[in-house]
């Protein structure tokens, strides 16, 4: 992660710098890295059922490679008794209370800010505006830079007044 920091633009007094790796919660190591280059790190986790995680998760996988086992063959290792076989990745990344357990050997709770990933899409600007008071920032992200997007099946970010596409 010093690394990371060093490829980072320089954050001038007033400045937040943001790093997003979906990888960051559920990686063993990073809670010790991350304290050691700023203890002072505000942690934004976007969460969602872990349900509904699994199954996309086996959805973007099986769309790539159809030979997959089936999710029910994958996510359970004995399905007469219900257990689950929490070693399957997209079982193992939802189990959210133990990679916290980790994170919590680093940082105090109150440096966490557990985002919706279901509110996300049903009020962006909710979520957002819990964002921007959690990192202590005025409140510029509202309903008006946001529109459901009926393809994707979500919000997206409105078009910049400087042109450029929509954000989804």
């Amino acid at each position: 992660l010093s690394l990371r920091r060093s490829l980072m633009p320089r954050t001038l007094e007033g400045q937040i710098t943001m790093e997003k790796t979906p990888s960051y919660f559920v990686t063993k190591e990073a809670p010790r890295r991350i304290y050691n280059m700023s203890r002072d790190t505000k942690l934004i986790v976007v969460v969602r059922n872990p349900v509904t995680r699994a199954i996309s998760d086996y959805t973007q996988t099986l769309s790539k490679n159809p030979t997959i086992p089936s999710f029910q063959a994958l996510a359970f290792k004995n399905v007469s008794t219900g257990l689950i076989d929490t070693s399957w990745s997209a079982v193992r990344i939802g189990i959210y209370a133990k990679h916290l357990d980790n994170w919590l050997q680093y940082f105090p709770l109150s440096k966490f800010l557990f985002v919706s990933g279901e509110r996300l899409v049903s009020d962006p600007a909710g979520e957002m505006g819990r964002v921007q008071d959690f990192l202590g920032l005025k409140r510029v992200v509202t309903d008006k830079h946001f529109y459901f997007n009926e393809t994707k099946g979500f919000p997206c970010l409105k078009k910049p007044e400087g042109g450029g596409k929509p954000r989804c």
